[in-house]
């Protein structure tokens, strides 16, 4: 990794001015900082520190104003995992966000279950199949209690999208085990920010009461 050069994974803007990218420095810092690096630590032969990269990115275009966003990550490879469990996967560092844009009040922003007024709580009733029931949850971006959408391509479809690529997301499963939610995350210009992918057991045909939780994080650089 101290060798390795930043690679180029999406760039949404014109395809002759893509930008350029450097490692500026590399320095050790806490595990804390690197979620869940400790449990995929242990599951391999080799030792693992967490660092932090510092990135120089270059744009020589227009950047027709703000709002815009770097997003950036580590993909982390352990070769020698590899060689006896070639599925083994990569471990991905958290996603930094960084722009020179003025911040963006966040007091105005929720997450809703509902795209037409701000529900934080949801109950869902299904009828018992004796199988397994799947259904589909989308969780959307409220601004001022109204949709924010990303699919509108205006100034506040703009601010929108900024204000969807700096949210985190992380979920406390569900206290029954026949109960599981898996998140999709929806592209940035959805309307959607997530559809949760419900799936109940109902085999057993018992009565089943499960609560789900989750949890959004509104973050501004």
């Amino acid at each position: 990794m101290p060798n390795s050069q930043p690679d180029l994974v999406s760039w949404t803007g014109d395809s002759s001015t893509q930008p350029s990218m450097s490692k500026i420095s590399d320095s050790r810092v806490s595990m804390s900082a690197c979620p869940g690096l400790e449990q995929y630590d242990s599951q391999t032969k080799t030792g693992w520190t967490c660092n932090e990269l510092k990135m120089f990115v270059y744009y020589d275009g227009n950047l027709h104003g703000c709002p815009w966003i770097v997003s950036s990550f580590v993909k982390s490879r352990d070769p020698f995992a590899k060689t006896y469990d070639d599925d083994f996967p990569d471990y991905i560092g958290p996603t930094k966000v960084s722009s020179s844009c003025p911040a963006v009040p966040l007091a105005p922003y929720d997450v809703s279950w509902n795209e037409n007024y701000v529900v934080h709580n949801k109950v869902v009733r299904l009828q018992s199949t004796g199988g397994v029931i799947e259904q589909t949850l989308p969780t959307f971006l409220m601004e001022n209690g109204k949709l924010c959408n990303g699919n509108n391509f205006d100034e506040r479809g703009v601010y929108c999208r900024f204000i969807a690529q700096q949210m985190t997301f992380s979920t406390s499963g569900c206290d029954n085990a026949k109960v599981t939610v898996t998140p999709e995350p929806q592209p940035i210009t959805s309307r959607q920010l997530h559809d949760m992918k419900l799936r109940v057991d109902t085999t057993s045909r018992q009565p089943i009461d499960s609560t789900c939780r989750f949890t959004y994080i509104l973050n501004m650089y």
